[in-house]
């Protein structure tokens, strides 16, 4: 579990630390206080990455040229001691030492979040679905972090020289074997992993939204793709158009999937409540998936950000009795719950900054 966590110039923190005494952790506070941005903290430390923002900036208390976030983590017969620096570079730390790869850092736990704001994977723009899924596929398959790794700043270095009239066109393909290989190997896992999470969905929502159960989460992408050598073959062919419009026109970083119920998707004719309770029955399919099948089973911790409110009464309880099962859960709420997760939890008072 999540034993720790340090907080330096952090959002609005200026200064925090805090020890985790029990498995169900209860961050309570008005808005603004800083509730969420605790839990941003404990995600960023697993993932790399914010549930909130891409901008690193964001995350630097105002004025403030760094920030650092750290945490003590211990699962079954191993622990580690985990370290950031967010500044002008990001600075990776595990036990005190440096760390130059992002592969070596990120999954030392796994997260699986809870947010208001789920429902904009369905609603929302093809990156907030890409990030979703990228992430979900990444906790399961570790090549699949180091693919997307390798496979985007492939991309990026690319998109550089095509908008350099000068760059000579070998030097672009030089590019091709490898955006091919890890594009095409990002395209099969996908493809895959949405199936299993359509599997998944459909138990859930037999549950909660029987009239939905029989969704479909269907990949938007070029399938030939998957095949290397066609995805290289494609490279070269786009070459002189990719030039005139100065980005790479061909590739998973173009992906989009769609939730689609009785053959319509969901995103241009669901109502805002079946979008909610399908965000909801995804991320309670990303939950069960992960806690039993990912190669660290016991180090799932759930994060939930004041996300089940507009639920009723009887959903909430079964929720709470899914998560249950995690290793360790982390919740905000404005006032404390009635549910059974609350019995033998830690509460953390946070106010303006400061957490008690």
């Amino acid at each position: 579990m999540v034993n720790s966590l340090v907080l330096q110039n952090f959002r609005l923190f200026e200064s925090v630390s805090l020890r985790f005494e029990a498995p169900s952790v209860f961050l309570c506070g008005s808005n603004g206080q800083g509730k969420t941005s605790l839990l941003e903290a404990l995600f960023y430390l697993a993932n790399l990455r914010s549930f909130r923002t891409s901008r690193t900036s964001e995350m630097v208390r105002l004025h403030c040229p760094f920030a650092i976030l750290g945490a003590s983590v211990s699962f079954r017969d191993w622990s580690r001691q985990l370290g950031i620096e967010l500044g002008e570079t990001r600075k990776l730390a595990i036990d005190g030492k440096h760390v130059s790869k992002a592969s070596e850092f990120a999954g030392a736990f796994h997260t699986v979040t809870f947010l208001p704001d789920d429902p904009e994977i369905i609603t929302g723009r093809s990156q907030v679905r890409r990030k979703f899924l990228d992430m979900f596929i990444s906790m399961l398959d570790r090549g699949y972090f180091t693919a997307l790794q390798t496979y985007y700043n492939g991309v990026k270095n690319r998109n550089c020289l095509l908008r350099m009239k000068e760059a000579n066109d070998d030097v672009i393909r030089s590019y091709h074997p490898s955006l091919a290989k890890y594009g095409s190997e990002i395209i099969r896992a996908r493809e895959l992993h949405l199936r299993i999470l359509s599997d998944f969905m459909r138990n859930a929502l037999s549950e909660l939204k029987p009239e939905l159960a029989d969704m479909q989460l269907k990949m938007k992408t070029i399938h030939e793709l998957a095949d290397p050598k066609i995805f290289e073959e494609k490279l070269d062919r786009n070459l002189n158009k990719d030039r005139l419009n100065g980005y790479t026109t061909t590739g998973p970083h173009l992906d989009d999937f769609d939730f689609n119920c009785d053959g319509k998707s969901l995103k241009l004719y669901g109502s805002r409540g079946q979008c909610r309770a399908v965000s909801f029955a995804l991320k309670e399919a990303e939950f069960d998936i992960v806690k039993n099948y990912s190669m660290s089973k016991d180090n799932t911790v759930v994060i939930v950000d004041d996300a089940t409110g507009d639920l009723d009464k009887k959903t909430q309880e079964a929720f709470y009795h899914k998560i249950s099962s995690a290793k360790q859960i982390f919740c905000s709420f404005t006032e404390i719950p009635d549910n059974p997760l609350t019995q033998g939890s830690q509460i953390i008072n946070v106010t303006a900054g400061r957490a008690v």
